[in-house]
């Protein structure tokens, strides 16, 4: 069973590597458990290492769509230079919201749960779900993302959060 693992873990921090479907038969379980805790813990996306695996796997919800998609060795083949600053939340640091700079745009392929080959263009708060798992998977936290003078008043704003509750 798969579990939600929170900051300080350093598996947060460790790359993940290509999910292998001549060795691993477990992509449809896989995929069912990740979104299951995605959706328990109100989430948007979920990577692998955030549950203690380290394959190139992640779950998002794209807008739109009344299912979560897993994104199995994902890759971005294109994205804008066009940038913007958002509001990112993550599962593994409760609490924590952090301004990120991130493309508006960007085209990708990924596999699905069968192996499949699938491209896919994505926008706005897709685009950004989709950088945020996927730097998870490179070991790149949002937390890494920023200075860490920024990081330190973040990180206050969201203990007088908790203790405000």
């Amino acid at each position: 069973m798969l579990t939600l693992i929170t900051s300080p873990n350093p598996i947060l921090k460790t790359p993940a590597v290509d999910w292998d479907f001549s060795q691993l038969n477990d992509a449809a379980w896989v995929e069912k458990e990740m979104i299951e805790i995605m959706k328990k813990s109100n989430g948007r996306g979920l990577a692998a290492n955030q549950v203690g695996l380290l394959k190139r796997v992640f779950i998002i919800q794209l807008e739109g769509h009344p299912t979560p998609t897993a994104m199995f060795n994902p890759v971005v083949k294109f994205s804008s230079e066009v940038t913007e600053k958002g509001e990112e939340g993550c599962l593994s640091f409760p609490d924590l919201w952090l301004n990120i700079e991130r493309p508006v745009a960007l085209d990708a392929e990924y596999l699905d749960n069968t192996g499949k080959k699938c491209t896919i263009s994505l926008v706005g708060i897709d685009a950004r779900c989709f950088l945020h798992e996927l730097d998870h998977l490179n070991g790149v936290c949002f937390t890494d993302k920023m200075s860490p003078l920024k990081l330190a008043l973040a990180i206050k704003k969201q203990k007088k959060r908790k203790r405000n509750g």
